[in-house]
């Protein structure tokens, strides 16, 4: 949702503060904030590359 945070609470149907209470905590225990683009990228991508080798 172009890191739109609202519309991405919308979209996950929880409360906005969820959503923000859920990226802090990965900020926290991963060390990536995904408000940043080259962390949501990296997060995008490892996410995927999870999808790929969770299949096999």
């Amino acid at each position: 949702m172009d890191c739109n945070v609202s519309e991405t609470a919308k979209r996950l149907f929880i409360h906005r503060n969820t959503l923000l209470y859920r990226l802090d905590k990965l900020k926290q225990e991963a060390g990536l904030d995904v408000r940043s683009f080259n962390d949501a990228i990296l997060v995008r991508l490892l996410m995927l590359l999870y999808k790929v080798t969770k299949r096999k």
